[in-house]
């Protein structure tokens, strides 16, 4: 059990508790340790550069740095949409079997693979390069966050609320806690019920990685879960759980961010009483197929262009006034939740079109 969850909305979390200690001395060195990443070069990221500039799209890897793995390996990937006229953070879960165009490298060719595949090949730039190719995006920056972060956010918060659905989720949950007990040196205890409760670190965690009792579909969906509850308490920390929270998770967060941008997504959210939290899922349900390719299983997109075209009515639509449902999202003009005003359908580009026809032509062909 060596997979884990990443913390989409930490870093913004962290930026929001920055900017609230005024930047303190401790506050920024730890900040500085978080931006040691060199910025990407963004010509060679394939960015679609005819999109909204009042939204602030950042790709969001969790890798699994604990010692008995080797190497970095990106398990969970998340785009984190932050929506300044609407004053709303916008999660978007895109499922790591996704099959996709992966971009050529120096060293390789252009392939079909899963989306995860391309953080082995390229790390975080390729997969931020697969990302904006695959889905017309314009991402230049992202963050990369260790699973341990998890555990100590989500203790200094006070847990989080959620809904053990049944026994299967309640059982395979308790043995991933075993295993997160041993990885990060813990004995939090076994969850005795299914329904409503509240999970301390190691169990949230647990919960989230989670992806035997069902599918990875369930699995994403846990995810957002655990992630709005960090981000409903996370709007509203304090001062004291704010310096706890940053001492012990910046050493587990890296950024292409500058402190320039993180003060301007700070101030954008920071104090605010209306802060939303909506989340979406790529594939949704109305445009997904599951695939053995070669003996292998991928989550294709059924099309890709369908799903491109809701997912931007989920980033770039009207204000929403409720959280999205991915079961039905790309079922109406706007793909997403109850809106207020009317929206235009994104139309893809014509390489984003030809890239979709490829991936149908490449799972049909084998």
């Amino acid at each position: 059990m060596n997979k884990k969850i990443i913390l989409p909305l930490l870093i913004v979390l962290v930026f929001l508790v920055g900017a609230g200690l005024g930047y303190s001395f401790v506050t920024l060195n730890h900040i500085n340790e978080m931006l040691g990443v060199q910025k990407l070069d963004p010509t060679k990221l394939i960015a679609n550069n005819n999109l909204d500039i009042d939204t602030a799209n950042i790709a969001v890897f969790g890798i699994d740095g604990r010692s008995d793995i080797e190497g970095d390996r990106a398990d969970t990937i998340m785009i984190v949409s932050m929506d300044f006229r609407n004053n709303t953070v916008k999660v978007t879960s895109v499922m790591r079997d996704l099959l996709v165009q992966i971009p050529a490298t120096d060293n390789t060719y252009k392939t079909f693979d899963k989306i995860n595949a391309s953080y082995a090949t390229g790390g975080p730039e390729l997969t931020v390069k697969t990302l904006n190719q695959n889905l017309d995006l314009n991402i230049t920056d992202y963050v990369v966050v260790n699973f341990d972060a998890m555990v100590d956010t989500v203790d200094t918060l006070g847990g989080v609320e959620v809904n053990v659905k049944n026994q299967d989720v309640l059982d395979w949950t308790n043995k991933y806690i075993d295993d997160v007990n041993d990885k990060v040196g813990r004995n939090d205890p076994h969850l005795e019920a299914i329904g409503p409760q509240t999970l301390t670190g190691v169990q949230a965690l647990a919960y989230a990685r989670n992806r035997f009792s069902d599918n990875d579909y369930e699995r994403t969906a846990r995810q957002r879960e655990v992630v709005e509850q960090i981000a409903q308490k996370g709007f509203k920390i304090d001062m004291l759980k704010g310096v706890t929270l940053l001492s012990k998770v910046y050493p587990y967060v890296k950024t292409t961010l500058s402190l320039k941008e993180i003060t301007t997504y700070a101030k954008a959210f920071l104090g605010s009483n209306d802060a939303g939290f909506l989340d979406f899922r790529v594939p949704t349900d109305q445009f997904v197929r599951d695939a053995m390719i070669n003996k292998v299983s991928y989550v294709v997109p059924n099309t890709l262009a369908d799903n491109v075209i809701a997912l931007h009515a989920f980033i770039y639509g009207p204000k929403q006034t409720a959280n999205t449902d991915e079961t039905t999202s790309g079922t109406d003009s706007t793909g997403t939740g109850t809106s207020t005003n009317a929206y235009t359908p994104y139309v893809p580009t014509e390489e984003l079109l030809t890239i979709s026809d490829a991936i149908n032509y490449f799972a049909g062909s084998q």
